[in-house]
């Protein structure tokens, strides 16, 4: 269990909360999720903004030494390599000096004898960022202290040291320091470091970890990273000159705390040992009741002393500041019994309760009531440990609407029905009474606000978060999801997940993308989206993903476990998703899924019927389909990855076996592979239709296809090439043609998905229209003769219009008699004298049909 969890932290940014851990990934063991994270050679355990968390870390190095001859324990391998799977140097004519193989005799030896040979690239760099010093170049402590654009740093823009706000890491800071990687300082620093700027988007994560090690670090005998000195009692203390704070006594079984001083602005952190092994002599509620532990603390700064906000992010960090020289305190015999039974998050609020408060709970001030403006995912699923002790919203909905009135907040009667409104990019007005102006939030005179859960970018394991969608809009007013084909639109290169990750690392930015050959900015201050090379500005809006109380309780019957399991698509029929195989729905003719799949077909196809069109809801194969699209994106640090809606046409025997387990080409039969032995995928409805048999009713797959990074194929080909020559870094996909491609050929069936079925047959024509009606001809003679005139029937005369291009006025019928001369139904050609007559036979006049009338001649229908 210990690599697995490993293996899932490290999947998550470094750091998972370990209520996650103990109740949500692995519900009713516990026990065993504790034992496992005690591990400080592993783990370490803290409490960032009041959130007992489980951080990564591992005693993985790079080694540096070129001619290394194996006899280290460090890695060896290139630190591009590492950050960003290939590596330019390699491409060059002298190489590059370090290893590309992270699967190396040396390599797998290295990572079996720390038990990290599970994991993959992706995991292994987001461990070895936080846990390797030497890979990301430290804050400069200078820059955060001080006035001015450089605080006290004399170096200035020249700083080796990043020039960022410290606050920043920890929580949401809006101060006058820096919060952009892509700033000219950071980025310079960063890019001195070899740091891809496909990195950026994790680094606020790895910064943060760093700090929770580093702070885990500097206590002395429980770590194995801890550099000693300066004793808390139990070989417990911070290593250097803390100042005085005098002799607090004896405490229990705590012993005597020693120096502590001037404690640094940092957040707690502790192991779990160092936590149950003083449980007996932890606070776990306060005064009132309540372990969340927060006080009046004071901090220094620049020598100064001022007063800290009573606020949960000061408590829980244990801002201590300039807390002088407080005397024996003497003995604290006096603590509150407490029950036996305590769970690990308790046991947290009580450290940090311990760390915060440095007064006796007699002597605390009363705290203020804490707006609650985040709704508890544990409350959604069923049961929250803290109860009413917690600091997040409780609700049975991962949304919440309310409006002020007075002082209070009151929620909203019409919860979900606001909601659904909201998540429609066309309304700024609710339809409820009274009615909700999303632009302004207000209802009348009153503000509103709307609650929810936490981000789904931010924690992407959780099954009850809120995850955000971008639309920009047209100029027929119609809202366009982003990477969204559907339409006239050509696709970006950049989905609503990924913009999401962006605007949430700075929110006042302007971010660049590309959407077929056009290249466009985004103003995430403005919301507007201008074209670069036409100027054309488009608004964007940025909506949530609507979900229902019946989706809700959908998902509590759903265990998400470490595989992170993908969510159906909005326009699957919920009530036919079978737990096995598949279910194949078929859709009306008036729907929008039937509309695209038509339009994508006609445009290649003609003369064609669609008999139906059916929707294939297969859950196992879209939770792989979207596992490996999150794979590809991790490959990509984070960048979107290209997916495409694409034709495949098949045998009608093969049908049943794609519709349950994707398409095999080993399977399926090989039909072409003139650029790999893959399975292939057409842009246009014509090449595939090629290849659908000589059924009257034919079958073809539209498919959702992850073609990635392509390059042109080879017949040879089994999987994508290399991208660098290495064995680690392949392109994704393989095409006829870069710049143009219209055949795609995949190797590995987990990028793709059969959405959709559709049956057409060849339309049956009624009438040629360009055919000339059949006439009777003579035989030939020496010369040629035209034929004879054929004898209309009157009654038959408006069906034959149909059938003729030209049609003749009808002449009475004579009497019998011989015919010297046939008159043909086109001008004739003069016979020439020296030839023959033909002998016709004469005609004879129709039974009981009288002579037509004289009428006027019909124009021809063409």
């Amino acid at each position: 269990m210990e690599a697995e969890i490993l293996k899932i932290v490290c999947a998550n940014q470094g750091a998972v909360g370990t209520d996650d851990l103990m109740y949500n990934l692995y519900p009713g063991d516990s026990t065993t999720v504790s034992q496992v994270i005690c591990n400080p050679d592993k783990f370490v355990l803290c409490c960032p903004n009041g959130q007992p968390t489980v951080v990564a870390r591992a005693r993985l190095r790079l080694c540096r030494a070129k001619d290394c001859p194996g006899s280290c324990r460090s890695l060896h391998l290139c630190q591009f390599y590492l950050f960003k799977g290939s590596c330019g140097f390699s491409l060059l004519r002298r190489g590059c000096s370090f290893s590309h193989e992270l699967d190396s005799d040396h390599n797998r030896t290295v990572l079996a004898e720390l038990e990290l040979d599970t994991l993959n690239l992706y995991e292994l760099r987001t461990l070895m960022l936080q846990s390797d010093n030497t890979l990301l170049p430290p804050i400069c402590f200078n820059y955060n202290n001080g006035h001015g654009e450089f605080g006290r740093c004399q170096d200035g823009d020249a700083c080796k040291r990043l020039h960022m706000c410290e606050k920043f890491f920890s929580h949401d800071c809006s101060c006058y320091r820096n919060h952009d990687f892509n700033a000219p300082q950071p980025l310079r620093v960063l890019q001195e470091k070899g740091i891809p700027d496909t990195l950026f988007h994790s680094l606020k994560a790895a910064y943060a970890n760093k700090d929770a090690l580093r702070v885990s670090d500097n206590k002395s005998g429980k770590g194995h990273w801890g550099d000693g000195g300066g004793g808390r009692g139990r070989g417990r203390g911070r290593g250097g000159n803390r100042g005085s704070r005098g002799n607090r006594g004896n405490r229990g079984t705590r012993g005597t705390r020693g120096s502590h001083g001037n404690q640094p602005r940092e957040q707690r952190a502790a192991s779990l040992g160092d936590i149950l092994a003083n449980i007996d002599t932890l606070d776990l509620y306060g005064a009132d009741g309540s372990s969340d532990g927060e006080a009046s603390i004071a901090s220094s700064e620049g020598g100064g002393q001022k007063e800290r906000p009573n606020t949960a992010s000061a408590a829980v960090r244990g801002r201590g500041g300039n807390r002088g020289n407080r005397g024996n305190r003497g003995n604290r015999d006096n603590f509150q019994q407490l029950p036996k039974n305590r769970s690990t998050s308790d046991i947290f609020a009580a450290a940090n309760n311990e760390a915060a408060n440095g007064d006796d709970a007699p002597n605390r001030r009363q705290r203020p009531v804490r707006d609650k403006t985040e709704i508890c995912m544990f409350f959604i699923k069923g049961h929250c440990i803290h109860e009413d002790r917690c600091f997040k919203a409780h609700d049975k909905m991962p949304y919440r609407w309310e409006v002020k009135e007075g002082e209070q907040w009151t929620a909203m009667s019409e919860n979900e029905a606001i909601e659904k409104d909201y998540c429609d990019p066309k309304n700024t007005y609710s339809t409820t009474s009274p009615a909700v102006h999303f632009d302004t939030m207000t209802s009348g005179a009153n503000k509103v606000r709307r609650l929810s859960t936490l981000n789904s970018v931010v924690e992407p394991t959780y099954i009850h978060t809120t995850e955000w969608l971008w639309y920009w809009q047209d100029d027929s007013q119609k809202w366009n999801k982003y990477a969204s084909d559907i339409g006239e639109h050509r696709p970006s290169d950049i989905d609503s997940a990924t913009l999401e990750q962006k605007y949430l690392e700075n929110n006042k930015g302007v971010l660049e993308f590309k959407a077929g050959s056009q290249m466009y900015s985004l103003s995430f201050q403005d919301m507007i989206q201008t074209n670069k090379h036409y100027g054309t500005k488009r608004v964007v809006s940025r909506r949530p993903r609507f979900v229902s109380a019946a989706d809700v309780q959908a998902k509590k019957l759903t265990r998400r476990g470490p595989a992170n399991s993908a969510p159906v698509p909005d326009t699957w029929d919920k009530t036919q998703i079978p737990a096995k195989g598949c279910a194949k729905i078929p859709l009306q003719s008036t729907s929008d899924e039937f509309k695209m799949v038509e339009n994508l077909f006609c445009k290649t196809m003609r003369g064609f019927d669609i008999i139906s069109v059916e929707r294939i809801q297969n859950k196992a194969l879209w939770e792989v389909f979207q596992w490996q699209k999150n794979q590809m994106k991790t490959n990509k640090g984070g960048g979107a990855v290209m997916e495409r809606k694409l034709f495949h046409g098949t045998d009608n025997k093969y049908v049943e076996a794609i519709c349950l387990n994707n398409f095999d080409w080993r399977v399926c039969g090989v039909n072409g592979t003139a650029f790999g032995k893959g399975s292939y995928f057409a842009r246009d409805a014509t090449y595939s239709h090629n290849y659908t048999g000589n059924a009257d009713v034919r079958s073809m797959f539209v498919s959702r296809v992850l073609v990635g990074d392509y390059t042109k194929g080879a017949s040879d080909y089994r999987r994508p090439p290399s991208k660098d020559g290495g064995q680690i870094n392949f392109f994704d996909s393989c095409v006829d043609d870069i710049m143009n491609p219209s055949i795609f050929v995949v190797f590995e069936k987990h990028q793709i998905y059969p959405e959709f079925l559709l049956e057409y047959k060849t339309a049956q024509l009624l009438v040629d229209i360009h055919g000339r009606a059949p006439v009777s001809a003579q035989k030939p003679a020496p010369q040629p003769v035209l034929p004879q005139q054929p004898v209309l029937n009157p009654a038959l005369a408006l069906k034959q219009l149909l059938a003729q291009q030209h049609v003749l006025k009808p002449q009475p019928v004579p009497a019998p008699q011989p015919v010297k001369q046939p008159k043909p139904v086109l001008k004739p050609k003069s016979i020439l004298p020296s030839q023959p007559e033909p002998a016709l036979k004469p005609v004879l006049p129709p039974q009981a049909v009288p002579a037509p009338k004289p009428g006027p001649v019909l124009e021809p229908t063409l």
